[in-house]
């Protein structure tokens, strides 16, 4: 068990825990992104279903091969995810090597994506999900004729459009249909779903990025946790656990997820995609390889919105930190923030708006390292950071576009000079 897991201390814990019968109902998966959380989400919940007891990777009961094909009926996830990197990469490994294990990763990466959208977390609710269903449809279809291919008997070219078909359904998805929150319609429908009987000896819940759930959504999920049904093991994900409700906190038991060395990030990418790591490239930057927007144009983004407030100000009759000029361009390449945001691809999936926003406090972080910065421009850095900050939640709890959220963090910038 959990030998798909690299160099994660959690995964020993786990083990422990289950072969003691220590493992708590309510488990949350803690750790920053690419740690490994879900992989060590979807093992658990395969290890707590293994009709053979021992859940070996290779077991061959019916319950393990529907878990390891991401189709087994006891199994539920739920939550936003960019799941298009992933995506992309591992058709990239199974275009490049064709080996059996690419194969399974690539079906495995869109069935992640599906999963989201199992008809138990939309029924009676259909109109506010009806954007997927024919992507839904259309991935099922492309799916079924991708397994019969063969990689060495196919020819090259129909193999190829036929992954091309399969990522760009997965995108029209994700960025149509995936929800940004998780609603308080989404958790009913999970308790009710867990008050019915098991197919196997287990039903898993898997909620990823737990720390999104709207309000009204939090309380309700609290109540499932208060008296939760017989054989149903809920594993929440985060990679913020202080914005988890502290009695969520109280009724789970957190497993923390280290950051895995460089090494072994590299040694993923190499044996899981294999692919070559560039020189200090971590997992989460090797799957930045694969958004729609280069991660050097979301910098020069992140500057030019700069030069835009910089500007701005001036106009103003306002004095912009004398340091911030040493990183910004002579001319603007967009006149404004709504052309910006198109450049970023509208800021979808999300990574692109955090890597954004990441960009931005570089920026910032670069100016003060300028030798012309002085007292003042140092105040004032420290409040635009934690305006950025705010920024986070708005666009991702308070469902605030990203025009609409740069536009605010425009205003409030240059009131802050």
């Amino acid at each position: 068990m959990f030998e798909n897991l690299l160099a994660q201390p959690a995964a020993t814990l786990l083990i422990n825990d289950i072969k003691t019968k220590k493992l708590p109902q309510s488990i949350l998966f803690s750790g920053e992104g690419a740690s490994g959380k879900l992989t060590a989400a979807l093992e658990l919940a395969r290890t707590l279903s293994c009709l053979e007891g021992t859940a070996l990777w290779a077991c061959s009961c019916s319950s393990c091969q529907k878990h390891r094909q991401l189709i087994h009926p006891d199994l539920l996830l739920a939550g936003p995810k960019d799941c298009l990197p992933e995506i992309r990469s591992a058709a990239a490994a199974f275009l490049r090597n064709g080996q059996s294990a690419s194969r399974f990763l690539f079906i495995r990466s869109i069935r992640k994506l599906i999963l989201r959208f199992d008809p138990v977390l939309y029924q009676g609710d259909e109109a506010r999900y009806s954007k997927a269903f024919a992507s839904l449809s259309n991935l099922g279809e492309d799916m079924e004729d991708f397994e019969r291919m063969s990689y060495q008997e196919t020819d090259r070219d129909k193999l190829e459009k036929k992954v091309a078909s399969l990522v760009s359904e997965a995108e029209k998805l994700e960025t149509t249909a995936m929800y940004e929150t998780i609603p308080v319609s989404m958790i009913r429908k999970i308790s009710t779903w867990t008050h019915l009987a098991p197919y196997g000896k287990k039903k898993t819940v898997i909620i990823e990025r737990a720390d999104r759930m709207q309000d009204s959504a939090r309380n309700a999920f609290l109540k499932i946790l208060e008296e939760p049904p017989k054989d149903v093991v809920f594993i929440l994900t985060t990679s913020r656990r202080g914005a988890i409700l502290p009695t969520i906190l109280s009724r789970v038991r957190t497993y923390g997820f280290i950051r895995r060395s460089l090494d072994i990030q590299h040694s993923v990418i190499t044996r899981v995609f294999h692919d070559t790591p560039q020189e200090g490239e971590t997992l989460s930057h090797y799957f930045n390889r694969f958004l729609p927007v280069s991660p050097e144009h979301i910098t020069s983004s992140a500057v030019n919105f700069l030069s835009l407030v910089f500007s701005d100000a001036v106009l103003e009759g306002k004095e912009p930190p004398t340091s911030l000029k040493s990183i910004l361009p002579e001319t603007e390449y967009d006149d404004s923030i709504s052309s910006l945001v198109k450049g970023l691809n509208k800021c979808k999936p999300d990574v692109i708006w955090r890597n954004f926003l990441v960009a931005l406090n570089e920026c910032l972080r670069s100016s003060l390292r300028s030798d012309s910065v002085s007292t003042r421009d140092i105040k004032i850095f420290t409040l635009w950071t934690d305006r950025i900050r705010e920024l986070f939640a708005l666009v991702d709890i308070y469902n605030l576009t990203p025009v609409a959220a740069l536009e605010r963090l425009s205003v409030e910038m240059r009131n802050a000079l």
